[in-house]
């Protein structure tokens, strides 16, 4: 007899919608932790408590915002705003945004982008909704290894256009998200290398936002660091420039 392979019997969407609690389910436990700490703390520690349960409350509910934004680009719902957008100026608030979020769980992250990355043509709110949900997955894999490494926010030319995205140097990372978001999409592509752990909900939603850009996230490698990250195609204006 033939075995039905695991999660087979879900539809698309629900498989999503599995994901996506599956990623937020810890961040949501950790938040009503943390509420019921600073109702029983002290004056000292309640305010810590309470820009944590902050933090995390606010990136979880700009993940569903991604998801949603994602569905009614696609949806033609919200249509793309389109301008010049600078990438090294997009990472960096793309980092001040996952900065109060990782260090609720220990983990550094970084900039570096290349002084002659050209600016490229996109919707700047979608994105930054791609970058971030990734990062939150990034973040979280790091939160899990058993040495945790920083998340580079990172960008740099190449012949084919801009390269930005986000890495890691842990060797310790897990299943296959990138895999995995792309089957809750219904588009099963080959085995990519491993790289982040946990559950691929982030992955999906920023790979989705990508591809409303006509752009998708790909496996990369960028000084010794592995990573997922997309090609922006610059503008003929702005090449001439």
């Amino acid at each position: 007899m033939r075995q039905v392979g695991k999660g087979a019997q879900l539809k698309d969407q629900e498989r999503l919608f599995l994901s996506l609690a599956e990623q937020l389910t810890r961040p949501f436990l950790t938040v009503s932790r943390l509420s019921e700490l600073a109702v029983a703390s002290d004056s000292g520690t309640t305010l810590e408590h309470w820009q944590t349960v902050r933090a995390i409350a606010d990136s979880s509910l700009r993940l569903v915002e991604s998801y949603a934004l994602s569905l009614r680009v696609q949806g033609k719902i919200t249509p793309l705003q389109l301008e010049a957008v600078t990438v090294s100026s997009l990472l960096y608030d793309t980092a001040e945004r996952l900065v109060p979020f990782a260090r609720q769980y220990g983990v550094g992250v970084e900039l570096d982008t290349g002084p002659r990355v050209q600016p490229v043509i996109a919707d700047r709110v979608v994105l930054q909704s791609a970058f971030e949900s990734l990062g939150q997955v990034f973040v979280l894999a790091q939160a899990e290894a058993e040495e945790r490494t920083p998340v580079h926010l990172m960008a740099h030319r190449s012949r084919h256009g801009a390269v930005a995205g986000l890495y890691s140097g842990s060797a310790q990372l897990g299943v296959d998200s990138l895999r995995r978001a792309r089957l809750v999409q219904g588009a099963a592509r080959q085995p990519l290398p491993q790289l982040v752990d946990g559950p691929a909900a982030g992955v999906f939603v920023a790979d989705s936002l990508l591809q409303s850009l006509e752009a998708r996230l790909h496996v990369a490698r960028y000084h010794k660091l592995s990573g997922l990250a997309a090609t922006l195609q610059p503008s003929a204006q702005l090449q001439l420039m």
